[in-house]
């Protein structure tokens, strides 16, 4: 008679901790992603399923590691299982706060050089000092899961659960049967929204079975950008002959969100919009800094931004050379890393040779950006006291206070209270009183920012004939669709932004502004000339293009995932190659936004006559044939 194999031991305290932190961070994910409706049960019971086939691998595999490679193995397992459960929560931060998985952020950190690791760093608003303590931290964390296990086996020992290994055989046929089953009676009527946002709630990140995704062929590849020796030549031709230089100013804020722009938070700004020139909707070009600051300055769509970078631009801004033949003097003033992702290079040039003179003013350990956003503006003041530089300078300001986790005078009362004091993930994750606390302390940012705007507007020499632009660079999420900050996804919150101009003439109609047409406008109202390649269009001028184009944050590779904004209704789409962005290949359609003031499934049988009927332009104009 054969003899039964032992059954396997199982420490149940601590692989009961890991299996209940599985399924409840998946549910936690699940359940509070808003705007899905009909899915929810089905990843539930995904999670479920991959949770067990998950805790009963390590469960299995520990007792044959235990048992033929011997204890040293054994515990070093235990440890590699402790640091995976940490990795499950760090993946499902980044899910809830960004819309990534652990692997973008890797792929994001290995993919950075290291002055932009050191960027980012800088940009989490985390002290330098605590990731140091963090990544040692991290390092030790296998240490602590083997001392967890033996602590908790010590208690299990006094009550055995002992499980007959046929029973995990059994587990690893029919969850994964089950599951495939699932899938199969589920997958086809789930909305391919949903499945984007949800399945990222699973432990593993996947499904057997995907529903389909509606895609759409393309008259071609993506087009390509000028090339800088193209770029050269055109700004060759530029003449320019001036008889007024009033001085211009453009104010770029991080994070900014034009909803945010009112009475109670922003009482000088927004009698500045209403008094001057705002078209709603104006966007970001991007929901990332570079992004915006790169579409802002080239006035190029950001998806282009990385070739620039790849292929060592070393021309800087091209709008910024046409203003520099125009006679203007640059003047930088920033509170914000302009390194950040190559970002100096690509407007100012190497050794910042498109700038007369830019001043930097970094916050770190105890320097706040409310106190550097402060010094920018003052150190603007002392130049402007001067009257030479009262005609024919370019003053740029970029300010950063209202970045998280948000800064301005703490020995001032806040205007709005009660505001966290940290901004805890994990409280936001649970309690709307927590997020209104958060958007509270990010209006006491704003409204700072708005006082350093009444301050230099009140002190404004030559006003009336004076250039004024004030823009955000992009949004910021508070889980109204679903994520914190900003970089997730294309939500309104995340693109929207207060671009407000005060030029001496009146503008046209349009149906909807973005950052790649500030520079052009700002020619144009200077000059009266318009030049084709800058891709934004003057708002003094009839517009060929009603549309813009909006990208995603990727952190240093390109992005693949894109919008197009037409004032009115929004395609959200990513493109045929995420590495190369000029391949060719269908477009694959992630959403569409007011169809018909419908959900995706409603507009499915026409969807493609609705996408050829909003954006056909858009199409045609930014993906054409290889011989044209």
């Amino acid at each position: 008679m054969d003899e039964k194999p032992d059954p396997i031991p199982v420490n149940y305290l601590y692989f009961g901790w890991f299996f209940a932190l599985l399924a409840l961070m998946s549910a936690s994910s699940v359940l509070v992603k808003e705007y899905f409706v009909g899915s929810r049960i089905f990843f539930l019971l995904y999670a479920l399923g991959q949770a067990a086939l998950e805790i009963g691998g390590f469960i299995f595999l520990a007792h044959l590691i235990r048992r033929w490679l011997g204890n040293l193995c054994f515990w070093f397992f235990i440890g590699a299982t402790f640091a995976l459960a940490l990795f499950h929560i760090f993946d499902f931060m980044m899910d809830r706060v960004l819309d990534l998985s652990v692997w973008n952020v890797v792929a994001f950190v290995l993919d950075a050089s290291y002055s932009d690791f050191l960027f980012l760093l800088d940009a989490s608003g985390i002290p330098f000092w605590a990731w140091v303590i963090f990544f040692i931290l991290l390092a030790c964390l296998p240490l602590l899961g083997i001392a967890i296990y033996k602590g908790t086996d010590l208690l299990v020992s006094k009550r055995p659960l002992l499980i007959r290994s046929e029973l995990f055989l059994q587990m690893f046929v029919c969850v994964p049967v089950a599951l495939f089953l699932w899938d199969c009676s589920a997958s086809s009527i789930i909305h391919p929204d949903a499945y984007s946002a949800l399945v990222r709630s699973l432990p593993w990140r996947f499904t057997f079975i995907e529903p389909q995704n509606v895609v759409i062929p393309l008259p071609g590849s993506l087009k390509h950008p000028p090339t800088e020796p193209e770029m050269e030549s055109y700004l060759a031709q530029a003449d320019f002959s001036l008889r007024k230089k009033p001085n211009v100013y453009l104010f770029i804020v991080e994070s900014l969100r034009e909803d945010f722009i009112t009475p109670e938070a922003a009482p000088n700004l927004s009698t500045f919009r209403d008094q001057n020139i705002f078209y709603d909707p104006s966007v970001s070009n991007g929901n990332g800094t570079h992004l915006s600051w790169f579409s802002t300055f080239h006035s190029q769509f950001a998806i282009y931004w990385n070739q620039y970078k790849k292929n060592q631009w070393s021309l800087g801004s091209p709008a910024l050379h046409l203003l520099k033949k125009m006679g203007y003097k640059i003047r930088v003033y920033s509170s914000a890393q302009l390194g950040y992702y190559g970002m100096e290079k690509l407007i100012f040039g190497p050794n910042r040779r498109l700038a007369d003179s830019l001043t930097e003013f970094h916050h770190a350990g105890s320097v706040q950006p409310w106190q550097t956003d402060e010094k920018a503006l003052e150190a603007m003041q002392r130049d402007l006291a001067d009257p030479a530089l009262q005609q024919g300078q370019l003053f740029i300001v970029f300010w950063d206070a209202t970045h998280f986790d948000y800064s301005w005078p703490k020995h001032q009362p806040p205007p709005f209270a009660p505001f966290a004091k940290a901004i805890s993930y994990f409280k936001a994750f649970q309690s709307k009183k927590n997020i209104e606390q958060i958007k509270n302390r990010y209006k006491n940012s704003v409204y700072f920012i708005d006082s350093l705007f009444g301050r230099f507007w009140s002190s404004l020499p030559r006003r009336d004939e004076s250039v004024v632009i004030f823009m955000g660079d992009h949004g910021e999420e508070f889980f109204e669709q679903g994520h914190l900050f900003h970089n997730s996804h294309l939500s309104d919150e995340q693109t929207r932004i207060p671009l407000y101009f005060k030029f001496g003439a009146a503008p046209l109609p349009r149906p909807i502004v973005s950052q790649i047409d500030i520079f052009p406008s700002l020619i144009d109202y200077l000059s009266g000339a318009a030049f084709p390649f800058l891709d934004g269009e003057s708002i003094f001028r009839p517009s060929s293009r009603n549309y813009t184009m909006i990208a995603r944050f990727n952190g240093g590779r390109s992005p693949y995932e894109f919008c197009f904004h037409n004032g009115r209704h929004k395609l959200i789409a990513q493109l045929p190659n995420r590495r190369n962005i000029f391949a060719t290949g269908p477009l694959k359609i992630r959403s569409l936004w007011n169809c018909q003031k419908s959900d995706f499934s409603d507009c499915h049988n026409s969807v493609t006559t609705w996408i050829n009927t909003q954006f056909g332009p858009a199409l045609t104009q930014t993906f054409i044939k290889q011989d044209q």
